[in-house]
Parts: structure tokens; sequence; C-alpha cells
């Protein structure tokens, strides 16, 4: 009996295996499934309740006065530390969740709103107006840093001035 393969000499006998077969493909899917991670509105509330909120405002300046345009401003600091709200989350009080938690905030509406829930009294203050008549534009960045997470907003509203009657 001969030992020797047909693949080579030198070659040891083993037994043959079938060739792979390609799968046909019959069907095409209809519906394509997806994994997203957002981040949840009532884990948002939780990070919000324990997280510490500064805000700081004034009237825009130039050259030592203020302007005449009535710009106001008002810097929003959020700063969560994971570990003091570890009890409320499933996901691990981690600088992995931390920063998972930030790339997930960085786009996140309600988290813009959050912020500007935060800075209107102040703006409104200073404006001399009710906060419900403020539009407020704020644009904000997120960050980690070990296990904390750092939010900060630049909140602006600008007061135009009165028209005059019979102008547009």
């Amino acid at each position: 009996m001969n030992t020797r393969s047909s693949r080579g000499p030198g070659a040891a006998s083993s037994p043959q295996l079938p060739e792979a077969r390609w799968a046909r493909v019959r069907k095409v899917q209809l519906i394509r499934r997806e994994v997203r991670e957002v981040l949840s509105p009532s884990a948002l509330e939780v990070l919000w309740k324990y997280g510490e909120h500064v805000v700081e405002g004034g009237p825009e300046v130039s050259s030592g006065r203020v302007t005449a345009g009535k710009r106001f401003y008002a810097t929003v600091m959020v700063t969560v530390d994971l570990k003091r709200c570890a009890a409320y989350f499933s996901e691990p009080a981690d600088v992995a969740t931390a920063e998972r938690l930030a790339e997930l905030m960085i786009g996140s509406a309600r988290v813009k709103q959050k912020l500007i829930a935060l800075a209107r009294p102040e703006l409104a203050r200073l404006a001399g107006v009710p906060a419900a008549q403020l539009h407020v534009e704020i644009d904000h960045h997120v960050r980690s840093e070990g296990t904390q997470v750092f939010i900060d907003g630049d909140a602006m509203v600008s007061l135009e001035p009165a028209r005059k009657a019979g102008t547009r």
C-alpha cells in the first residue's frame, strides 16, 4: 500500500476532505438590524442630579464698555464623576464608560437642552427680561478625564432693539 498522497512527493497521507462549497444566496434580507447606543433620558437625569453645575455670565463688553447691541453670554459647566452615581447604573464607573459617555453626549440634543435650561435664568437676569422671551444659542463640548465627564457650554442671547413704528 502506498502511503503517499497525490499532492506531491513526501506528503503524508490524510483523509481527503470534501471541497468547500459556496453557499448560494436565495433570499435577500428585507430589514437590516442594527445595534445603536444612545444616552437614555433617565440616565441623563441621574447624571444631572449628581453633577456639579456652574453658570457664569455677563454682557458683551467692547473696549471696556457695555455695547448697545445687547448681547449677553453665559458659560455653563457641568462636571459629573461617575463614581458618585455608580450605584444607579449597570455599567461600571470606569474610564472606558466615561469616554463612551462623553462621545454620546457630544451630539446629544438633550444635553444641549439641559445646558440651555441652566443658562436661561442667568441670561434672563442679566438681560432684565423674562426667561421665556429669550432665544438662547449654545455650543457645547464634552470631554472625559478618568471617571469624570466635563460638559462645557457657551451660551449667547441677543436682544434686538425695538423697531420704530412703520418700519419692518
